[in-house]
This record gives structure tokens, C-alpha cells and sequence, in this order.
């Protein structure tokens, strides 16, 4: 929605417009007025025959945001379209009071948020000016506005009156007419302004305002001052209906962004106007969407923002106070055209050295039709026309090269032409640059050259090189404004040529002459480890070792050969050969050589480290042992020293050899330890024993020997013993008696381990014969055997271990025989058993008298088809390919009774809020219920309720809604059952609310009349009880909202409830209601001998208690009395 409203109007005091204001329309101009009809002379002490006019009284009064102006008298024109201000006076016959007006309006004046205007304005009255109050009733005062003033502003229009308005105008006027003869002569005094209205003025009544009424007035039966207010409102109302009807808004002074848009205050002849503060909405039209551009009580507005060209249409609401009023018919208007808006700047999308290709787009025609655009352009010498194209490009030709152009653009159309557009700077193509220098090598690596080149202005570069080894030619490397660049991935030590060109605007110049620069090699890679060349002497050897793999680009000038013999490297050789004589060496020594070599880029890394090691001497022979303490039974502690001599090179052990007395010489101890013990002898047995220093060349000669005698012992070890297998579970040993060393042997033991670890060994023979037969072995498992002698000595050694291997056999017998039972079936589980050898096939299982085979070795098996609740024996064997193996224990195994089938789901009356659901018992005592729902909007059941019982109700459920539930049935024999199917199930409505008490009615002595209130699409439950404690019963059950009790009794308490019933489900029970009925006045009436009853056998048995209890304490009061005197 384009346009705005403002409010025309035009300030005092020198005619500055005030706060906010877009500008005034009426300006404040000084006219002549007699004096004695200005109203306020006082404003003009020098000059008291002229009044300001102000452009309020002209129908153009200031409006502001904040406050309202009080309501004027609207203008009045006479024949010759002269216009005059109305005016009522009470003190005087031309003049009127002033007053101020508030600087608040009332609140309930005030428009409505979507009615307030889009600016805050000033004072109302421009510049703090008076404003006038005018009451009704009195004679008018009018002040001429000279001709002059008539030409700032279109006159009001003047509206002629239809057959339709004419009637209503006639019969308004004479039920006003008839209203005023019907009134008294009360009068009410306005203390505040010194006016005087009738009694019942609408002024008065409707607004509150003034003083008090001096007394109350009314006409004939039924008359009252309020009638007369509502008569008021009417009156009021038809007054604005007519005015509607004659303030059709008039446009004028239009320009194509405002329009000024005036409505005509004039109220029929003869018709007062209404005392109520009137406000004027202006509602604009755009493209048939509308909107309320101002609100007030003004008679103009000036409308803003308009588009050229653009048609609108207005009309006129008037609101008395709050109350919506009628509307005008709309008036339909068309703004001016204006020239075009500014274009955007051009833009050049081709360019050459004589010619630019210029495009711009298109800009608004403001309501006219584009014509042409015209295009100008500065040389240098001032912006000239140069084109008037109609379309939205033009091509300008016949320019000098390399010249600076300046462009601009502007639209024309019929009102004609528009702003020009933002100027643009273009140049045009030059002569191309001349060939450069050529490129110039700043720094070179191995696999990157750094070039560089001169520059002479804004140019671009573009270098090239060429592989020369690979021929491809030249190829672009770099494009671009830099001085520098740096060609990477070169291959080293290689020549490439490169060359240069320049391009600017004006185009691509020639290349410069060809360059050829060489990249760096590199250093060399590491040459071969050396090695040996021919024999290695104690003295000297001669290295060698291969060229590096890699010579980095340059031939290898010198390699260099260092060795180490402990105290740092140091140089050995230096030259152009792969091998190097190395002489003056230590013997025995070890040397740790390097090699590297050199070429015009540096040296290489040091090749890997080979150790040469030069010839050693033997070793000189040592002392004679000696021992350290008396020799045992099988142990003589020695030591001795050091060679003179060790050869040139570390010892590397000393061999302690040991003969006995028939010769036989042994190793006894080897290392670098200078003492030992000499062990495994024979106890008191000869022996000799001698020591040889060794080094890696060889053994040095033998020392001197040493004799000496063992002490006793023990028995010797007995040779392995002999295993003789005679069963799967059962082998026979035997075994030779070892010597004796000096004492006759005792026993002997023998003892077997499944491991052959000594902690594992366990005794299972001691006796002093030379066998013994093990049985209760193991089938297939490995066994160890060993023995030994015992004397007076001690035990002696353990004999070589024996190892034994048992026969294989069928599989040993399954243990830890468990089983899960059903209904009919059992599912058998065992420990597997061990295979003694051979793999175990398969199982065979024995189930009351029926076998059965597994499939495989898994030690399982399902058994099915069984009866249920019955106990079956079972037992198991393995089965390999040797036989069938032993029976494990045999056990019971039972099978379940059969699960309980699911029973049926059943609702109780179905609540707002929660269902019960119901079902049967199934199978015996013990049985558990699962009971699972799904909700509307769920995908899975989730549990409800879990238990014995049978019934759950489930809550905090949603209103109408259906849900899915399923139950199944478990117990403790059976196991779970499977789940029934889903039913659904709906919750209901929610009950009625509880009415209130009923009202009870005596309609006679035994009727009364029960009524309650009324329930929407309800049925009720009345219930009655007689007395205060009685229990309630049913009376009525319908639709009905009352009811009639008869046949009650005189002098009778009653209480009555009733309840709602909507759907099915019942509401709370009302508050009871109680009726006492009256007791009737008492007629004599004749006794009547009322019949013997008889009596109740539970009376009978009390009155016989009572007279035993009776009886009982009469004989204990006399023997009382005869017990007393004996005491």
C-alpha cells in the first residue's frame, strides 16, 4: 500500500509550520475584520482592526498524535461560495468565550491503533494558538474570508441533495422539530464555559460533561430521561447516516508523489449538529488492497508517497466517539505521470582500440512511455551528445586508441527527460608493449630455479620454458603482475631455456630472446659398506666397497676411509680408488671402518660400519688349580689364576677338564670365571683334574694337575627304568641296581608325574624289589616315571625319566548331565567327557527306553515328542571309533505340564480415563498374567500389568481412544504361554459435571415437584430417601429436568440427589436437597387393639439369659450370706 495522510493545516504567528508536519497547505496570511466582529482583538494591541484568521476556522484543523481539538462548527457557505465560521455566543451577541484546549483527550476518544497517523504533529493549532468552543442554540456570528484567501485552496464542494436524502433530511428535521415542542422549559447551566443547553440535552447525557440538571422533565405516560437519551442516540445516528451521505471526499491538487484529498462538514439546513467529538478515517485503495492512512477529526489530508501514473481510490468513515459510523461512497483518482527515474550507470561489455560497446539497463517510465535515452560523453572537452537510442545499448565509434572516455545516460519520456545517471570512466585499447628483457637467474638448487625480470608498467608477464630433455618445447610456467617467480620440480643438474613476454590492455608484445640456465647437482648418496678384501692378517688387511647408487648428479671426486679401534675414528685413506691397504694394526684387535665420498655439490653420509678384527696369538698356560675345602662324595670346590699371557686378544673361557682313575678325562666346568666347583663325581673314587686357558684363537696349554680322592655317597642313580604296558589302564616297571658308592642299598622309589615337573612327581612305589606293576591309569595320556636307591648314606639321584604313553580307548563317561524341560520335550546338556585318544563321533542318549544318537560331537541334544509331566530316566555315552565308551550316572529328567493358554479379554464399562479389563483363570493355582498395551499412536506393546489376579484397570488413558491389548498366561510348571490375539478396546466420553441441588416444591400435602438444571445432551437419575441416614433409591431415570413425588407421608423427611448421565457414563451426584412435608392437623381417631405378636426365638434367648444371669447372682448372694457368720 503506497500514500500517506496528512492533515492539512497551517500554523500562527508568521505562518511557521509546526513540529512534524510535511508542510502546510493553508498559509496564515493577515485579513481585514471589522472590529466588532473580531473575537479576539487583543492578539493585535498596535493593529485591533485586524484579526488573524487561522486555517482551523477555514475546515483545515491541525491534527497531532498525542491530543484531539475539541469539535468545531463547520463551515457554512452562502451563495457566491464565500466562507464564514459559525459561531455561538452566550455572553454576548458577536463574541464567544476562549478556552484552551485540553492537552489530553478523553480515552475513549481516542482512535484506534490501526487508525492513529504515521507522524506525530504539533500543537493543534500550529503555534500555541487559541482555540474557540462554540455552544448550540444561540445565534451564529460570521466572519468573511476575503477573496483572496480563496485562491490557496479549492473551495469545498457542494453537495446536491437526491430524491432519497431529501425525504430523510424532511423527517429528520420534523422529529426534531416535534421533540423540541414536546420538551419543558428546564434549563442546565454549563458553569464551565457560561453556555446553556435544554435538560436533556445528548450533549449532557452521552458525554458527562457540564454541570447538573436543575430537574427532571418528561411528556405523557411512559416518559423518562433515559428514553429521551436513547431518542438522543437515534437522532444522532440518523444525523450521521445523512452526513455520509453528503461527504463523497473530493481529490485535488494532485502531483504525481500527493494528492489532497477534502470532505464537506456541512450539515443540512435546519439540523443541529451532534455534541459528540467526530473522527474521519480516510481509507486508501491500492490494486484493491485498502488501508487507513489517517484519522482524525481534520476535513482534509494531504496523501503522500504515491506512485506516478498509479490509480487509487478513497472514501470516508466517521465515527462519533467509539462508535463505528457509515461510509462514503469511494472516489477513484489517478496520479500524474512524472519523468523517469534516474538510470543506472553503463556499463562496457566490449572494447577495442577505436570503438566501446556500451549497455545499461532499463528504469522506471513513472506512469509515461519511454521515448529514448540519451547518451552524452566527455573527451576532454565537455560532455556533447553523441546518441538518442531507443534501445538499451549503443556502440561508440570513431575513437582515438588509448584515450580516456567519460559516459553518461538519462531516460525520456512525454513529461520529459530524467536525472542523469552516475558517470562512467572508459578507456580504449593502446599499441601492444615491446619484447622484454630476458629473465634473469637470481639463485639456483637442484630442483628449483629462481628467475626475476624488469618491469615498465602496468603489464602482465607470461613465461615460458623449455625441458630441452624432454623436447616438449616451450611451456607456459607463469602468468601474472609478480617481478618474480620460482620454477620447483626441476630435475637436477639439467639446462633449461626460458624466455619472457609482456601483455597489457592493448595486447600480448613479442617474446624476448632465449636464456639457458642449468640447475645445481646434489650431494652423493652414501657409498657401500666396506668389506674385507683377501686374508686378515695380525697385523694389516685390505678394504674395499662399491660407488654410491646415487652420485647426485656430478661424478664422484674422492672417497675417504676412517677406522675405529676404541678411541674415535680417525682417517685411514683419502683418494679416487674403491680399496685402501691398512697397515700397523694392533693384533687381536676389532677395527670398525667407515667410507664416504665427495663430489663438486659436497660430501655424501657415512656408509653403514663394518668391524674387521686382526689375527690373535693363543694364550700362555695357567697355575695349577687348587682347592678350596676337602673333597665331598661328588664335588671338589677349585680355583686358580690367570695366564702371564692372554695372546693379544680378551680370554674367552677357562676349560676345567677332569679324569678319573681309569683315564677317561671331562669336561667339568668352561668360562671366564676363575674358581668353580667340580661336580658328578664318584664318591670315593681317584681322580685328577687340570686347567686350559682359551681365547678366540685357540686353547693355550694344559696346567699342572691336580690328584685328589671323593668321599662316600649315596647310591648312584639307576638307568632309566624299563615300562612294560600290559593295558590301557595298567603298565609294569623294572629297572638294574645302580653301584652302591660303599653301601648297601636299602630300597627303592619310584615315583610318576602326568607333567614331568618335579613339584608334579608323586610317590606310588617304595620296596627293595628291582619292579612293581601301576594300575587305574588313564587311557592315551602321557605318564613319566623315575626311581631311585636309598643307603645309610642318604637317597641317592634320580635315574633318567621314564616316559610312557597309554593305549588309546573308547571315551571315558559324560558328567554334569543337566537338562530344560517343556511341555514335550527335554533339551539334554553334558560336560564332554575325554576322548582317550580318539576323536569323539558322536553321543548316544537313553531317554526312559528309547535311544538316540546326536548328530555330531556337540554335547547336546532335543529331545522331543516326550508326554508331558512325566519323569523319564536318562543317561549318556560317548561313542568314538573305538566303541562306545562308559554310561555317565544315570538321573531323572521330568517334563512341564503344557503352558496355560491364553484366556480372553474382557472390558467392563469403558471410563473416560481408564478401562478395566477382566478375564478368566486358566490352568491352576499359581498362574501369572501378562497383560501388554499398544497405544493410538504407539508401535510396540509395552506391559500393563503383571500378577495373579484377574482383572487390571488401566489408567491415565486419553478420551476416545481406542487401544490394543494382548494378555498371556505362565506359571511356574508350564512356563510362558504364547500371547493371545490383540483386542482393542475404547475409552469413552467423560462423565457430565455434577448439577446442582435440585429445588423441591410443595405442590400439595403429598406431592412435591423436583426440578434441576439442564445438562446439553444429557439424561438424569433422580434419587429419593426418606429420613437423614436411609439408604437413596431410584425414582426416576429420562430426559425430563423435573419430576413429581407423590404419595408422601404427612410429617416425613425427604432427601433427594440427582446425577447426569452422557453416554453411558453417570457424573457426580448433586448436592442433596431436603423437603420436610407438613403434618396435617390431627383427626380423632378410634384405638385399634393392636394383635398379639409373637416372639422372636432371639428375644426368647435373651429373656432366658437374663433370668439365668439373674438367678446366678441370687444364689451367690446367699451363699454369702450363709458363709459370713462362720467366719
Amino acid at each position: 500500500m503506497v500514500g500517506v495522510g496528512v492533515a492539512e493545516a497551517g500554523g500562527g504567528g508568521g505562518g511557521v509550520p509546526g513540529d512534524g508536519y510535511y508542510g502546510e497547505y493553508y498559509p496564515p496570511e493577515q485579513y481585514y475584520v471589522p472590529p466588532d466582529m473580531c473575537p479576539h482583538p487583543q492578539q493585535h494591541p498596535q493593529h485591533a482592526h485586524m484579526c488573524t484568521v487561522l486555517p482551523e476556522y477555514g475546515g483545515l484543523p491541525v491534527v497531532t498524535s498525542g491530543t484531539m481539538m475539541p469539535p468545531l462548527m463547520p463551515p457554512v457557505l452562502d451563495e457566491n461560495m464565500r466562507q464564514y465560521l459559525m459561531h455561538q455566543h452566550a455572553q454576548h451577541p458577536h463574541h464567544a468565550p476562549h478556552h484552551q484546549p485540553p492537552h489530553h483527550q478523553p480515552p475513549h476518544h481516542q482512535p484506534p491503533p490501526h487508525h492513529q497517523p504515521p507522524h506525530h504533529y504539533g500543537p493543534t493549532n500550529g503555534a500555541g494558538g487559541p482555540q474557540h468552543f462554540y455552544g448550540a442554540g444561540y445565534p451564529a456570528h460570521f466572519h468573511h474570508v476575503p477573496p483572496h484567501h480563496m485562491q490557496h485552496s479549492p473551495p469545498p464542494p457542494i453537495y446536491q441533495k437526491d430524491e432519497r436524502t431529501q425525504r430523510q433530511y424532511s423527517k429528520l428535521k420534523q422529529k426534531l422539530e416535534r421533540k423540541n415542542n414536546n420538551r419543558n422549559n428546564g434549563v442546565v447551566t454549563d458553569v464551565t464555559s457560561g453556555t446553556s443547553t435544554p435538560t436533556l440535552s445528548p450533549r449532557k447525557e452521552l458525554n458527562g460533561r457540564g454541570g447538573t440538571t436543575s430537574g427532571a422533565w418528561s411528556e405523557g405516560e411512559g416518559s423518562s430521561a433515559g428514553a429521551s437519551v436513547h431518542s438522543d442516540e437515534d437522532d444522532t445516528q440518523a444525523i450521521l447516516e445523512l452526513m455520509s451521505t453528503a461527504r463523497k471526499p473530493q481529490v485535488s491538487d494532485m502531483t504525481p508523489t500527493s494528492a489532497l484529498v477534502q470532505w464537506n462538514s456541512q450539515l443540512p439546513e435546519g439540523v443541529p449538529p451532534p455534541n459528540l467529538e467526530l473522527t474521519y478515517d480516510l481509507i486508501l485503495g491500492d490494486r484493491g488492497r485498502y488501508k487507513a492512512i489517517y484519522s482524525g477529526p481534520s476535513l482534509s489530508c494531504r496523501v503522500r508517497d504515491l506512485r506516478p501514473g498509479c490509480e487509487y481510490s478513497v472514501y470516508l468513515q466517521i465515527r462519533p466517539g467509539a462508535v463505528t459510523g457509515a461510509t462514503t461512497e469511494a472516489v477513484t483518482f489517478r496520479a500524474p505521470a512524472a519523468p523517469p527515474d534516474r538510470v543506472p550507470a553503463p556499463k562496457v561489455t566490449q572494447r577495442s582500440r577505436n570503438s566501446l560497446l556500451l549497455r545499461w539497463p532499463s528504469a522506471a517510465d513513472n506512469g509515461a512511455r519511454l521515448q529514448y535515452y540519451v547518451l552524452e560523453m566527455d573527451d576532454g572537452d565537455g560532455f556533447k551528445e553523441i546518441s538518442r537510442p531507443r534501445t538499451r545499448q549503443h556502440s561508440a565509434t570513431g575513437l582515438r586508441p588509448q584515450t580516456r572516455y567519460i559516459f553518461r545516460i538519462a531516460a525520456v519520456n512525454e513529461c520529459g527527460r530524467g536525472e542523469w545517471s552516475e558517470e562512467i570512466t572508459v578507456w580504449t585499447y593502446g599499441l601492444p608493449p615491446p619484447a622484454p628483457a630476458p629473465p634473469v637467474l637470481d639463485s639456483a638448487a637442484s630442483e628449483s630455479l629462481s628467475l626475476s625480470w624488469e618491469r615498465r608498467g602496468e603489464e602482465e608477464f607470461t613465461l615460458q620454458m623449455d625441458d630441452i630433455a624432454r623436447g616438449h618445447g616451450f611451456l607456459p610456467v607463469y602468468n601474472g603482475p609478480d617481478r618474480t617467480h620460482v620454477c620447483k620440480g626441476l630435475r637436477r643438474a639439467s639446462d633449461y631455456r626460458f624466455r619472457l613476454c609482456c601483455e597489457t590492455t592493448d595486447g600480448q608484445g613479442p617474446y624476448s630472446t632465449d636464456v639457458t640456465y642449468r640447475t645445481l647437482p646434489e650431494r652423493p648418496g652414501a657409498p657401500g659398506r666396506p668389506s674385507a678384501k683377501g686374508k686378515i692378517h695380525s697385523r694389516a688387511f685390505r678394504l674395499r666397497w662399491e660407488p654410491p647408487s646415487d652420485d647426485g648428479g656430478a661424478p664422484v671426486e674422492q672417497y675417504t676411509l676412517e677406522l675405529d679401534a676404541g678411541d674415535g675414528f680417525q682417517s685411514a685413506y683419502s683418494g679416487p680408488d674403491r680399496e685402501a691397504h691398512c697397515d700397523r694394526l694392533q693384533p687381536g684387535t676389532d677395527y670398525r671402518a667407515r667410507v664416504r665420498c665427495l663430489n663438486s655439490a659436497g660430501e655424501s653420509d657415512w656408509s653403514s660400519t663394518e668391524t674387521v678384527t686382526t689375527d690373535a696369538t693363543i694364550p700362555a698356560a695357567c697355575d695349577a688349580p687348587e682347592p678350596t675345602s676337602e673333597p665331598r662324595a661328588t664335588t671338589l670346590p677349585l680355583r686358580w689364576k690367570p695366564p702371564s699371557c692372554t695372546g693379544g686378544t680378551p680370554l674367552t673361557e677357562y676349560r676345567v677338564e677332569v679324569a678319573n682313575a681309569q683315564g677317561i678325562a671331562r669336561l667339568a666346568h668352561a668360562g671366564l670365571e676363575t674358581e668353580c666347583i667340580v661336580r658328578e663325581l664318584s664318591p670315593g673314587r681317584p681322580y685328577r683334574v687340570w686347567v686350559t686357558a682359551c681365547n678366540r684363537v685357540g686353547s693355550g696349554p694344559p696346567s699342572s694337575v691336580l690328584e685328589f680322592e671323593t668321599a662316600a655317597a649315596p647310591p648312584d642313580a639307576p638307568d632309566a627304568p624299563i615300562a612294560n604296558v600290559q593295558s590301557p589302564n595298567a603298565v609294569q616297571l623294572e629297572w638294574t641296581a645302580p653301584p652302591d658308592n660303599g653301601a648297601n642299598i636299602i630300597d627303592y622309589r619310584v615315583e610318576m608325574s602326568a607333567a614331568n615337573v618335579d613339584d608334579a612327581y608323586t610317590e606310588i612305589y617304595r620296596g627293595s624289589e628291582t619292579n612293581c606293576s601301576i594300575d587305574r591309569l588313564t587311557p592315551f595320556t602321557p605318564y613319566f616315571f623315575r626311581v631311585c636307591a636309598t643307603n645309610v648314606a642318604g637317597r641317592g639321584a634320580w635315574s633318567a625319566v621314564r616316559d610312557v604313553l597309554t593305549p588309546r580307548a573308547p571315551p571315558a563317561a559324560p558328567s554334569a548331565l543337566r537338562y530344560e524341560a517343556t511341555a514335550d520335550s527335554l533339551r539334554l546338556q553334558w560336560r564332554a567327557p575325554a576322548c582317550h585318544g580318539a576323536d569323539i563321533l558322536q553321543y548316544r542318549v537313553e531317554v526312559g527306553d528309547a535311544a538316540f544318537d546326536t548328530e555330531g560331537p556337540t554335547p547336546e541334544r532335543l529331545v522331543e515328542g516326550l508326554e508331558p509331566d512325566v519323569s523319564y530316566r536318562v543317561r549318556v555315552a560317548a561313542l568314538n571309533e573305538l566303541g562306545l565308551g562308559d554310561w555317565s550316572e544315570e538321573s531323572r529328567a521330568r517334563t512341564r505340564p503344557p503352558p496355560p493358554v491364553p484366556p480372553i479379554l474382557r472390558c467392563s464399562p469403558p471410563a473416560h480415563n481408564h478401562l478395566r479389563l477382566e478375564w478368566d483363570a486358566t490352568g491352576t493355582e499359581g498362574v501369572h498374567y501378562c497383560v501388554e498395551m499398544r497405544a493410538p499412536d504407539g508401535r510396540e506393546f509395552r506391559p500393563v500389568y503383571r500378577g495373579s489376579a484377574r482383572s487390571c484397570k488401566v489408567k491415565k488413558l486419553r478420551e476416545s481412544c481406542a487401544y490394543a491389548f494382548r494378555i498371556r498366561a505362565a506359571d511356574e510348571r508350564g512356563g510362558r504361554g504364547p500371547w493371545s490375539e490383540p483386542v482393542t478396546f475404547e475409552t469413552g466420553s467423560a462423565p457430565p459435571p455434577a448439577p446442582r441441588a435440585p429445588v423441591l416444591q410443595l405442590l400439595a400435602p403429598r406431592l412435591a415437584l423436583v426440578q434441576w438444571d439442564v445438562i446439553d445432551d444429557a439424561e438424569y437419575v433422580l434419587q429419593s430417601a426418606r429420613g437423614k441416614d436411609a439408604l437413596f433409591k431410584q425414582v426416576y431415570a429420562g430426559r425430563d429436568t423435573q419430576f413429581r413425588l407423590e404419595e408422601l407421608e404427612a410429617g416425613g423427611e425427604y432427601v433427594v440427589r440427582v446425577c447426569a448421565v452422557r453416554g453411558g457414563l453417570a457424573g457426580a451426584w448433586s448436592a442433596p436437597a431436603r423437603l420436610l412435608v407438613p403434618v396435617p392437623a390431627a383427626a380423632p381417631r378410634v384405638r385399634r387393639p393392636r394383635p398379639a405378636r409373637p416372639l422372636p426365638a432371639r428375644h426368647a434367648a435373651l429373656l432366658m439369659a437374663t433370668g439365668f444371669l439373674v438367678l446366678a447372682v441370687l444364689v451367690a448372694v446367699l451363699l454369702q450370706r450363709l458363709v459370713e457368720p462362720r467366719a
